[in-house]
């Protein structure tokens, strides 16, 4: 992409079209390659093409550079270019990644590529060139019809995939809970009298609040109209049909409650373990998070 004389050169630009051509294959191997170091080493040279392709938009023909006048203001402006692009993106909310650079460098370079073929102003390539693309004079009425639905849905997809941009994910964090068992492994065979560790776990969302979980015991039979009545933490925790025990605790935005429970199950059947999180919001408390675990109980 630089010229082989040292000397003043007549045309100090002749590889612009090659620029966007490696800024284009670039862009197609970062959306179908993962990552590895042949492509990191074809990313700098892209990363130098943008240098160069901004140093023949700005310069053109009005000043005539040498190679190694060109291979220094390219390096230069290859640094500031990749540099303001990653800022701009960030700024948008789009994460940084490589392609900061196919965003920000490849129009760069097809605008220089324009400004180099007609001679004009790169404003008056651009216009004669989209002149061109959306001339549908000699087309028939179909054919009309079928290319302006092409265009509107090249244009809302566009839309869509900028105004992406502003939104951000997630929105507001949602409190959870999570049970596991020994192993990672959720218990579901126990037998009467004997204990089997679950761990629960609960998680806080965007705001920080007192939370509640609430564990119950109800046959699989059972039809939604039983009392409960509550049983204290012991070890391990005793639970007959219809028992319930409740512990309170408080977290702050992100943070995060574990607790192991030995529970004892003491009656035979199939029934179900139900695990609740409420939140404390304004005046009542409100379900944030459930989790239902059946279990066959043996004598």
């Amino acid at each position: 992409m630089i010229p082989s004389t040292g000397a003043r050169a007549r045309a100090p630009f002749p590889y612009v079209g090659i620029a966007t051509a490696v800024l284009l294959l670039h862009a197609i191997l970062v959306a179908v390659l993962p990552a590895n170091p042949y492509r990191a080493a074809f990313a700098l040279l892209a990363l130098f093409a943008v240098g160069y392709c901004t140093l023949a938009l700005i310069v053109g023909d009005s000043i005539r550079l040498s190679a190694s006048e060109i291979l220094a203001f390219s390096t230069g402006l290859t640094i500031f270019v990749s540099s303001l692009s990653a800022l701009g993106v960030s700024l948008l909310g789009i994460p940084i990644t490589v392609f900061a650079v196919v965003i920000v460098g490849l129009p760069i370079a097809i605008l220089a590529w324009f400004l180099r073929r007609s001679g004009a102003g790169g404003l008056s390539a651009v216009t004669t060139f989209t002149r061109g693309v959306l001339d549908f004079s000699e087309y028939s009425r179909s054919e009309k019809a079928i290319a302006t639905a092409l265009v509107a849905a090249i244009t809302a997809a566009l839309v869509v995939l900028i105004s992406l941009s502003v939104v951000r994910y997630p929105d507001r964090l949602s409190s959870g809970l999570a049970i596991t068992g020994d192993g990672d492994v959720l218990p579901t065979q126990f037998f009467v009298g004997q204990p089997q560790n679950i761990t629960v776990s609960a998680f806080a969302g965007s705001t920080a609040g007192a939370f509640t979980l609430r564990i119950r015991l109800y046959p699989e039979n059972a039809t939604g109209n039983g009392t409960y009545h509550t049983v204290v933490l012991t070890s391990p925790l005793r639970m007959d049909a219809f028992a319930e025990h409740n512990e309170s605790f408080v977290l702050n935005s992100g943070e995060s409650w574990t607790r192991r429970f030995s529970i004892s199950i003491e009656l035979t059947g199939d029934l179900y373990l139900r695990f609740d999180l409420f939140e404390s919001i304004g005046s009542s408390p409100a379900m944030v998070a459930t989790n239902t675990l059946p279990v066959h109980v043996r004598p």
